[in-house]
């Protein structure tokens, strides 16, 4: 019988980045319904809450892509909720566009944010959990598209699959200080990153083409997002977590 305490975030302080909308909302909710304390930092306004029990959430804005505001999110965690240990790179953005019509001017945009972003709050996570000798978990939110790509959406699947090799990299060279770096490979969800995919008939042919025969629900990485989390993952280190519905096989 497995213990179920193996799955525990209770009383973790947990950061979440792209954390006001899509997937990282549901990623803040449900954590701290679990009893972690979670600190969404986003760009944008979050929405209102109407919630009950579990634990503490503090929305702070702030934009990944400036080390400057990442430092300062970081210290304003730490000054209320303690080191932060575990972190979830979700904030991302996403430019839909051919090969021949990506200028470099998109192609910045989305790699400033998708990796640089990305980079810039790993990095300084593990500069605080090393500075406080403490163990800590990043999990990094790369893409089915990174090892399958879509006609159209060119940039978004080379910044996420350099998002995927740096989950590696990162764990190769942070493992020494226990802190494991690892990574969620969504499949179709529907967001509003991909809503202009998802209209018309894009959906449906997604549906016909998925083992599974659907799109997938944001609960559906709920048990991924718990296990990376806690200590169920305690030897997983440079792993990529794949949720499809059997897309990519």
């Amino acid at each position: 019988m497995i213990d179920g305490a193996l799955f525990s975030v209770a009383g973790k302080t947990i950061a979440v980045t792209g954390g006001s909308s899509g997937l990282g909302l549901r990623m803040v909710d449900m954590l701290a319904k679990h009893g972690a304390n979670v600190i969404s930092i986003s760009r944008a306004h979050a929405p209102e809450r109407n919630r009950a029990g579990g634990g503490e959430i503090i929305d702070i804005m702030a934009d990944v892509t400036s080390p400057e505001e990442v430092g300062r999110a970081f210290d304003e965690a730490e000054a209320r909720l303690g080191t932060v240990t575990v972190v979830f790179n979700n904030a991302g953005v996403a430019q839909m566009a051919r090969a021949l019509d990506t200028t470099r001017e998109m192609l910045k945009a989305v790699f400033d944010v998708n990796v640089g972003g990305a980079f810039c709050v790993a990095q300084e996570a593990a500069r605080r959990l090393i500075a406080a000798g403490k163990a800590g978990t990043i999990v990094n939110s790369t893409s089915i598209l990174a090892e399958r790509p879509l006609k159209g959406a060119v940039a978004y699947a080379m910044s996420k699959a350099a998002v995927s090799h740096m989950t590696r990299a990162l764990a190769l060279e942070w493992a020494t200080h226990d802190i494991r770096v690892n990574a969620i490979a969504p499949g179709w969800f529907p967001t509003r990153l991909n809503e202009a995919v998802m209209e018309g008939p894009g959906s449906g042919f997604l549906k016909g083409i998925n083992p599974l025969r659907r799109l997938g629900e944001v609960q559906d990485l709920d048990g991924a997002v718990l296990m990376l989390a806690s200590d169920a993952s305690r030897y997983m280190t440079g792993a990529i977590v794949t949720i499809d519905g059997g897309h990519s096989i």
